[in-house]
């Protein structure tokens, strides 16, 4: 028997508003899927969440997130942007990690044309770009001392200094940080500056990882097979099997560790959905049966089986057609051919 827990209230869906200039091809923007930016769960911790957001929405202020790594620091921002009167000007997200130190603070102040070789045009800095929104920086602390230093004057004096400018420009937009440190310990490190530190401490909000909040697990993992259910759906025009979890995949989704957080909760129930053949997720389904490290097969052994059984499924699905098969595999037509004849797969056993 099929032990259902579905998530009924629907996602809401905000448009994502268009920033006034092209996005500069260095920053980590993400636009597209909005399939997560909600708050899943009933722990205190989520609820006090949501009152501070709330509060966030109400203000201009910059706001502080703390969480570990896949907390959904994003979400937050993104609730706050959506919730307030900042939502039709943009969101953008950078990430200070990824970005090269060289080029983060062109990235959020801009420059000025003809200021050097390697900044001979003119860039509008995110800061500036995106007058009327929200600016989210995650990994804060990532940033170059002298760019934190005058990220701290921006903020104090509502002012934006474009590297070779004469003069400044307003700061029109709300700043949102984010990491995975709390602001205390940046700075007693001395990888966050003081000042900078200061000026976000208005409000911070903390999102304790899923371990210390196991309440939240099953609901999050049931929305998250109820939001790929209804893709799976979109993209085959054809009704997603899938139901809900076996009493035993329910108990070890609430002991696992989740050390990658609601990220790894919500990718591996994707994952599993999508190559279910059960109206009901298993443990072996969402890769949580194996009790001890004796039962957990080598590398090798552990991705040829996960190959052949992918492939198995997808061929399923697309009823043995290969091309189809292969561009849901968003693989190349060949590569996937060759897959299937490394693992004995024979197409025609999956066409009715």
């Amino acid at each position: 028997m099929t032990t259902s827990f579905i998530e009924s209230e629907s996602m809401a869906r905000v448009p994502e508003s268009s920033p006034r200039n092209v996005e500069s091809s260095t920053a980590k923007v993400r636009v597209a899927r909005r399939r997560s930016d909600r708050l899943v769960g009933t722990s205190r911790a989520i609820q006090r969440a949501r009152e501070q957001i709330a509060v966030a929405a109400r203000g201009r202020f910059p706001v502080w997130i703390r969480g570990d790594a896949g907390s959904n620091k994003e979400a937050i921002a993104r609730l706050i942007h959506d919730q307030s009167e900042w939502a039709s000007g943009g969101f953008f997200a950078l990430d200070a990690s990824i970005v090269p130190a060289a080029l983060l603070t062109r990235e959020l102040m801009g420059n000025e044309r003809g200021v050097g070789p390697a900044l001979a045009t003119g860039f509008e800095g995110a800061l500036t770009r995106y007058a009327g929104g929200t600016v989210l920086i995650e990994n804060l602390e990532a940033l170059p001392k002298e760019l934190q230093h005058a990220l701290a004057v921006t903020l104090e004096r509502g002012e934006v200094h474009p590297i070779g400018s004469k003069s400044s420009l307003p700061l029109e937009s709300r700043v949102i940080a984010a990491s995975t440190h709390g602001l205390d310990a940046l700075t007693s490190e001395g990888r966050l500056l003081p000042e900078l530190s200061e000026r976000l401490r208005l409000l911070e909000i903390d999102v304790p990882p899923l371990r210390e909040r196991r309440e939240d697990i099953l609901q999050i993992a049931a929305h998250e097979l109820s939001v790929r259910a209804a893709e799976l759906e979109h993209e085959t025009g054809r009704p997603c099997s899938v139901r809900g979890f076996s009493r035993e995949a329910l108990e070890r989704l609430r002991e696992h560790n989740w050390s990658g957080d609601e990220r790894e909760l919500r990718e591996q129930v994707r994952a599993a959905v999508g190559l279910a053949r059960t109206e009901e997720l298993g443990p072996e389904d969402l890769l949580l049966s194996w009790d001890s490290s004796e039962q957990v097969p080598s590398f090798r052994e552990g991705k040829r089986a996960f190959e052949h059984e992918y492939v198995t499924r997808v061929l399923r699905l697309c009823n043995g057609n290969i091309s189809r098969a292969a561009r849901i595999a968003k693989k190349d037509r060949k590569d996937f051919y060759d897959v299937m004849r490394r693992n004995g797969i024979n197409p025609q056993d999956y066409r009715s």
